[in-house]
C-alpha cells in the first residue's frame, strides 16, 4: 500500500510541475512574442534534422545499391551458388538433411 501511495504522489508532482516544462526557452519565447529570431531558430532546427535524415537515407540507399551491384557482378561471374542456401531455397535444407 505504501508503494502505491508513493507512485501516486510522484505522479501528482510530475503532473503539477509539467506546466513548467512545456518547451525549450526559445520555443517558449517564440510563443509569447512575435519576434523573428526564435522562429528562425526553430526553422534552423528543422533544417538540421532534415539534413541528418537525408544523410542517413542516402547512405542506406548507397549500401543497398552497392550490395545489388555486387550480387549482379557475382552472378554474372558464375558465383550464383554463393546465394543458394537454406534461407533463400528451403528445399536445399531438406535435401541436405536427408543425406
Amino acid at each position: 500500500m505504501k508503494r502505491k501511495l508513493q507512485i501516486l504522489a510522484s505522479a501528482v508532482v510530475v503532473l503539477v510541475q509539467s506546466s513548467n516544462a512545456w518547451a525549450c526557452p526559445m520555443c517558449k519565447y517564440a510563443l509569447e512574442t512575435d519576434a523573428v529570431e526564435p522562429k528562425a531558430y526553430m526553422i534552423s532546427i528543422l533544417f538540421m534534422m532534415g539534413m541528418i535524415s537525408t544523410l542517413f537515407f542516402s547512405v542506406g540507399v548507397l549500401l543497398w545499391w552497392v550490395s545489388k551491384q555486387e550480387k549482379m557482378a557475382l552472378t554474372a561471374a558464375g558465383y550464383q551458388h554463393l546465394f543458394d542456401n537454406a534461407g533463400s531455397q528451403p528445399y536445399l535444407a531438406k535435401a541436405k538433411a536427408e543425406c
